[in-house]
C-alpha cells in the first residue's frame, strides 16, 4: 500500500509541474528562516551545560527598591556578599565571586593587547566546569598577582609555547605570572573572559588607589557577581530566607528604600525569564527567543498555506479520484493518509531546496552573519533529526486541512458532478489566505522601509565631525609613536593623530568624575587622544583650548554636555577647572567642545570626555589629501611591513566604517529578505489563485467572447475581485505598519519624517507586483480561442 501511496504522489507531483514548483519554492523560501531560527536556538539554549551542579549552583542577584516603589532587579551584587554568603557553610559548600577589573592594555612575550579580564578565587574552577590545559586548578588562582589565560589570549601572547610561568604586565594593576591556561572553549557559557587573576591582589590595589574602594563597600552592587554552590541536601528556600535577612540588616529604614538578593539557576541563566540588568555575556533572553521563534512560524505558515489554497483549488480536479478510491473500498483514513504523504513528500524536497538556499546564503554572507569560534552545539546527525522532524511537522501543517476536506468528499456526489466547496460564506477559505499573505508582505515592506530610511538618515546626517579622507590603521596593541614618524613622512599624509577609538557606535571605557571631592562621581563616557586628534576631525571648542601637545600629565577635554552634568554654570565656567578623577588625583579641564553625535544620530548627545595622558591609543588616524587611495594604502602597509615584518596591515576608511556600521545592514538585508521572501509566498499564492479561477471560468469566458466581449473588458471582469483582496490587505496592513513605524521610530532621538506617503508608497508596490501577476494571467485567459473551451459542450 505504501508502494502505491508513493507512486501516485510521484505521478501528481511530476504532472502537476507549476503547482508543485509553487509549492516546494514557496515551503523551500520559508524553511530557509525557519532552519536559521532553529540552528540559533538550539545554541542558545546549549548554554552552561558542562558544569559539575548545574542544579545546586546559583547567581546572586540585586533588587533594589526606592521609596517612589519602583524597582531595579541586577544581575550583578556587592562585593561584600561573597564574605558574607561563605560564612554560611552549613548551606553553601562553595561561593565564587566574578569582579570584573581587570582589564586594560596588557604586555607580554614583547606584545601590547587588550585584556578583558576579571578578578576570582580558587573556588571559581571548583563552582565551574571550566578546565586546564596547561597547570593545577586547585592551585593556580591562590597566590596573589597570579593569572590564567584563556585558550586564545594565551596563543595570542606567546604563541605555541608555555606560557606557565612567564609574566603579563598590566599597568597599573601590576605584573601577574601566569600559573594556568584554560581549555580550548568547546561550550558555551555566559561567563567569557580573557583571563582570570586571583582576587587576593584586590586589597592592595585598592590600598594602593589603582581600584576604587568595593571590598567592603555595600553600594558596589554594580561592580561584581557573586554564585554559590549549595550543599547537597539543601534547599533553594533556606538560602533565600539567609539572604533576606542579611538584606534587612543593610537597610534598616524602609523610608530610604530597601535592597534584597534574589537567587536565579545557573540553569535560568541563559536563557532567561528574569528581566535583569547588567547581565554578563552575550546570551539571549526567552523573550528574544520566542519573538524569532514566532516569526519563523509566522513565515512558515504563510507558505504553507499556500500548499492549503493550492491543494482546496484543486480539489476539484481530484474529486472523482477520491470517489473511485472510495467505490474500489478505500477508508476515509486512507484517502486522508494519501494526501498527507504527498504533502510529507513536498516538505521534504522543499527542506533539500531550502537547504541549497540556505548554504548560498552563507557563502555570500547575506546577513552580514559572524560565525563564533564554537564547535556546533549538536553533531551533524542530530541536527540531521531536528530537520527531519520539523520537515515532517511542515508536511502535516500544510496538508491536513486539503487531506481532511478531500478525504470527506461523498463519492456519490463527485462521481456524479464535480462540487465546489465554499467556506465562510463568500469570503471562502482561499481568499482568507491570500489576504493574510499580501498583509503579513505589506507590514514587512513598511518595516524594512522605516528601518531602511532611519538607518540612512543616521548614516548620511552631518554629525558634528569631519570623517572624509581619514584613514584609520588599527595599531594591533604596538606604541604608536614609531608608527606615527613613518607614516607622516608618506606624501599626501597632511597629519597623524593617536586615539583609543573612534566615533561610531561607542565602544570606549568610562570614567568616574567629579567636580569637587565631595561630589558623588559621575560615570563618563572617554576616549584617550592626543593634540592632533581633535582639529582633524574637525570638532570646534565652544571655550578654552585644545590639548597642550608633548604634555605627559592627564589633560581633560569635556563636551558641552558632560560640563553641565558636572554642574558648571557654562563652558567658560568649567576652563581652567580642577576635576576629580578619584579621591586623590585631579586633572584640569582645558576646554569645553561643541556637543556633537559621537555616536549616531538616533542617540541623544550624553556627556563625553577626551583624555590626553600619552598612552593607551589603539588606533591610528591619518588625514590624507591624495586622490589615489590604492597607492597610499601600498605605502601605508610598506610602511607597517618595515617595522613590524610578518603581521599584515589594519586600515580602514573612517567615513566609509562609519556608513557601514551605522547602516545596520545586516538587519536590513535580514528584513529585505523577508520581506521578498513573503512578496513571493503571496505572489505565487495569488498566481495559482488566478490560474485556477480562470481554469474555472474559462468556459464563461468562452461565451462572454462569442457574445462580443473584447479583451479589456474581460480582463477587468477577472481581475476586479481580485483587486478587492489587495484592498482589504491594505486597510488591515496599512493602519497597523503606520503604528508599528511611529513605535520603532520614537527609539531614536533624531528620526526620519515617516508619514503617510512612505506607507502608501510600500503599498504602491504591493500593488504593483499583485497586478502584474494578476494580469498577466487574466491577459492569457482573456486572449484564449473560445473555440477550444466550448467545443465539447
Amino acid at each position: 500500500m505504501l508502494r502505491n501511496y508513493l507512486l501516485i504522489a510521484y505521478r501528481n507531483i511530476v504532472k502537476h509541474k507549476l503547482f508543485t514548483f509553487i509549492n516546494i519554492f514557496g515551503l523551500a523560501l520559508s524553511m530557509t528562516v525557519c532552519m536559521m531560527v532553529i540552528n540559533n536556538t538550539v545554541k542558545d539554549l546549549s548554554y552552561d551545560h558542562f558544569h559539575p551542579h548545574p542544579d545546586r549552583t546559583y547567581r546572586l542577584l540585586t533588587e533594589l527598591r526606592n521609596p517612589q516603589g519602583e524597582s531595579f532587579r541586577m544581575a550583578s551584587s556587592p562585593l561584600p556578599l561573597e564574605q558574607a554568603v561563605a560564612a554560611e557553610n552549613s548551606i553553601v559548600t562553595d561561593v565564587a565571586r566574578i569582579y570584573p577589573a581587570f582589564k586594560g592594555k596588557a604586555t607580554g612575550d614583547d606584545k601590547e593587547l587588550y585584556v578583558n579580564g576579571a578578578f576570582t578565587s580558587p573556588a571559581f574552577f571548583r563552582v565551574f566546569g571550566f578546565t586546564l590545559a596547561r597547570g593545577n586548578a586547585a592551585t593556580a588562582l591562590q597566590q596573589p598577582n597570579s593569572v590564567v589565560l584563556s585558550h586564545d589570549m594565551a596563543q595570542r601572547f606567546f604563541g605555541n609555547t608555555n606560557p606557565v610561568g612567564k609574566v603579563l604586565s598590566m599597568g597599573a594593576l601590576g605584573s601577574y605570572q601566569v600559573t594556568g591556561v584554560l581549555s580550548p572553549r568547546l561550550n558555551r557559557s555566559h561567563i567569557e573572559f580573557d583571563a582570570f587573576a586571583s582576587d587576593a591582589a584586590i586589597a592592595q590595589l585598592e590600598k594602593s588607589k589603582v581600584l576604587k574602594e568595593a571590598l567592603q563597600q555595600w553600594n558596589s552592587y554594580m561592580d561584581a557577581y557573586t554564585y554559590v554552590l549549595l550543599q547537597p541536601q539543601v534547599k533553594p528556600a533556606v538560602l533565600e530566607a539567609s539572604l533576606a535577612q542579611l538584606a534587612r540588616g543593610l537597610y534598616k529604614d524602609p523610608s530610604q528604600g530597601t535592597i534584597s538578593f534574589p537567587i536565579q539557576a545557573l540553569e535560568r541563566i541563559t536563557p532567561s525569564w528574569d528581566d535583569t540588568y547588567n547581565n554578563l555575556g552575550s546570551g539571549t533572553t526567552w523573550g528574544k527567543m520566542m519573538a524569532a521563534i514566532g516569526v519563523g512560524l509566522i513565515v512558515l505558515v504563510s507558505a504553507c498555506f499556500n500548499y492549503t489554497n493550492l491543494s482546496i483549488a484543486r480539489s476539484l480536479t481530484r474529486a472523482r479520484e477520491v470517489g473511485i478510491r472510495k467505490v474500489s473500498g478505500a477508508t476515509r483514513l486512507q484517502v486522508f493518509g494519501q494526501y498527507i504523504l504527498e504533502a510529507v513528500l513536498t516538505s521534504l524536497l522543499a527542506l533539500g531546496v531550502a537547504a541549497v538556499l540556505l548554504r548560498l546564503i552563507r557563502q555570500v554572507n547575506l546577513f552580514n552573519h559572524q560565525p563564533d569560534s564554537y564547535p556546533p552545539a549538536v553533531s551533524l546527525w542530530q541536527m540531521g533529526l531536528i530537520l527531519l522532524a520539523f520537515s515532517l511537522f511542515t508536511g502535516l501543517l500544510a496538508g491536513s486541512l486539503p487531506a481532511w476536506i478531500l478525504s470527506a468528499f461523498n463519492p456519490s456526489q463527485v462521481l456524479k458532478s464535480m462540487p465546489s466547496y465554499r467556506l465562510f460564506g463568500r469570503m471562502n477559505l482561499r481568499k482568507g489566505l491570500i489576504i493574510f499573505q499580501l498583509s503579513l508582505s505589506l507590514l514587512i515592506t513598511i518595516a524594512l522601509f522605516t528601518m531602511y530610511r532611519q538607518f540612512a538618515f543616521m548614516a548620511t546626517a552631518d554629525p558634528g565631525f569631519r570623517a572624509d579622507n581619514i584613514l584609520t590603521i588599527d595599531l594591533q596593541g604596538h606604541p604608536p609613536d614609531l608608527l606615527k614618524q613613518e607614516l607622516t613622512a608618506l606624501s599626501g599624509v597632511e597629519a597623524v593623530a593617536a586615539t583609543s577609538g573612534n566615533f561610531g557606535r561607542f565602544r570606549g571605557s568610562r570614567m568616574a568624575l567629579a567636580a569637587s571631592r565631595v561630589d558623588k562621581p559621575q560615570q563618563f563616557s572617554y576616549y584617550n587622544a592626543d593634540a592632533a586628534f581633535i582639529p582633524m576631525l574637525g570638532l570646534q571648542l565652544a571655550a578654552g583650548e585644545n590639548f597642550a601637545p608633548q604634555q605627559q600629565t592627564a589633560q581633560l577635554l569635556l563636551n558641552e554636555a558632560a560640563a553641565l552634568a558636572l554642574g558648571f554654570k557654562s563652558a567658560q565656567d568649567a576652563v581652567g577647572r580642577m576635576v576629580w578623577l578619584n579621591d586623590s588625583v585631579q586633572a584640569p579641564v582645558r576646554g569645553v567642545l561643541k556637543d556633537f553625535h559621537y555616536e549616531n544620530m538616533g542617540v541623544r548627545i550624553a556627556p563625553l570626555v577626551f583624555r590626553s595622558t600619552g598612552e593607551d591609543y589603539s588606533l591610528l588616524n591619518l588625514q590624507v589629501n591624495t586622490g589615489n587611495r590604492a597607492q597610499l594604502m601600498q605605502q601605508v602597509a610598506a610602511a607597517w611591513q618595515k617595522l613590524y615584518p610578518g603581521a599584515p596591515v589594519k586600515a580602514t576608511w573612517l567615513k566609509d566604517a562609519l556608513y557601514e556600521d551605522q547602516m545596520n545592514w545586516g538587519d536590513i538585508s535580514f528584513l529585505g529578505y523577508l520581506a521578498a521572501m513573503t512578496i513571493v509566498i503571496a505572489a505565487m499564492g495569488l498566481l495559482a489563485l488566478v490560474i485556477y479561477t480562470n481554469w474555472l471560468r474559462k468556459k464563461e469566458i468562452g461565451v462572454r467572447k462569442v457574445m462580443g466581449a473584447d479583451v479589456k473588458s474581460l480582463v477587468l471582469l477577472l481581475s476586479k475581485g481580485f483587486m478587492s483582496l489587495i484592498l482589504i490587505s491594505g486597510c488591515i496592513a496599512l493602519p497597523i505598519g503606520y503604528l508599528a513605524s511611529r513605535l520603532f521610530l520614537q527609539n531614536f532621538a533624531l528620526r526620519v519624517n515617516f508619514g503617510l506617503g512612505s506607507i502608501l508608497a510600500c503599498f504602491g508596490l504591493l500593488m504593483a507586483i499583485a497586478m502584474l501577476t494578476i494580469v498577466s494571467q487574466t491577459w492569457r485567459a482573456a486572449n484564449a480561442n473560445p473555440v477550444e473551451s466550448l467545443k465539447n459542450d
